[in-house]
């Protein structure tokens, strides 16, 4: 990493901390709030180039009608799209990624992206990133239509939960207590039997079933169906279904500093995700990679017998 000039000013009023909901939200984390931000303004410029819907989901969708913007203690921010556009929002930012964003696609029916590759300390990544050196994200989830015959839903829901599991997990050691029963490859050798398809050991298994499971959660891509659904979410949660008719009605709604566009039925889709009292909130959050990253620099610093800078400082709790 390159060094960074301490005396940058980067101590902006905008990230100072504040209380939000009872909630102290740390000058760090509004940092990676305001980066989150400007990569949605491009996520939407791009939309609406290619006229491509998304729609705040889960946590943001929560965070916008509750708190018309972040959940104070969350870290990262989600999209959803349908299928068909889902498809075509990935070809585009595929071909018109803005310069040092990356792509990563490592679960069926989810794109992930970043605003850099690795933590950054060059000024000029500074200087754009509101002074955040760490990787922030947007999660995009696909949604797929679900088959009308209850026994071809239970195939496809059996068979790409072995893959989306597998494909989670594909990177633990082989000695890890998840393979205690049955290895890796003999997982590998289920899905083969059950959906036809052969996997090339001569090149990354993960990236091919991760392409195998979203190809198994696409099947019904193409068929009448009364309801959508994240194909792995209903395997987890049979009840996660949101009626197709719902897309056809969509309100937008301030966020932070800008719009975001949500289903007009909201109600509905937070109580799927977080029971009828959503909007009682409870203070906790699941996501890790912020914490990692800061314990990273942490000892990035230290080897270096540099004092770390308090701006890339936040405790967790």
């Amino acid at each position: 990493m390159e060094r960074i000039d301490l005396n940058m000013d980067i101590r902006i009023e905008a990230f100072y901390g504040e209380e939000r909901e009872g909630y102290h939200v740390q000058p760090l984390l509004k940092r990676i709030w305001a980066v989150q931000l400007d990569m949605l303004k491009e996520v939407d410029a791009l939309c609406r180039r290619y006229r491509i819907n998304y729609y705040g989901w889960y946590g943001t969708l929560l965070g916008a009608v509750r708190h018309h913007g972040f959940i104070p203690w969350d870290d990262d921010l989600d999209l959803a799209m349908l299928r068909d556009d889902y498809e075509r929002f990935r070809y585009h930012i595929k071909t018109e990624l803005p310069e040092g964003w990356e792509i990563v696609e490592h679960e069926p029916t989810l794109t992930c992206l970043f605003n850099t590759k690795n933590i950054r300390l060059d000024q000029d990544f500074l200087a754009r990133s509101h002074g955040c050196p760490f990787k922030a994200g947007i999660d995009i989830f696909c949604l797929d239509r679900v088959p009308q015959d209850p026994i071809e839903e239970q195939v496809q829901l059996n068979l790409c939960w072995m893959v989306y599991i597998l494909c989670l997990n594909w990177d633990l050691p082989e000695d890890d207590e998840q393979w205690a029963d049955k290895s890796k490859w003999d997982h590998l050798k289920d899905i083969e039997e059950f959906s036809g398809y052969h996997f090339d050991r001569q090149h990354p298994i993960k990236e091919q079933l991760y392409f195998l499971g979203d190809r198994i959660a696409a099947m019904y891509w193409d068929v009448e169906a009364d309801t959508m659904t994240n194909v792995p979410w209903l395997h987890s949660d049979p009840h996660y279904r949101i009626p197709r008719s719902l897309f056809d009605r969509v309100i937008k709604v301030p966020f932070e500093d800008t719009m975001l566009p949500i289903l007009e039925d909201y109600d509905l889709l937070c109580r799927l995700s977080y029971g009828d009292d959503y909007m009682t909130p409870i203070k906790e959050c699941t996501h890790d990679y912020l914490k990692k990253q800061v314990e990273y620099l942490r000892d990035h610093f230290k080897t270096r017998g540099e004092k770390f800078p308090e701006v890339f400082d936040m405790t967790f709790e």
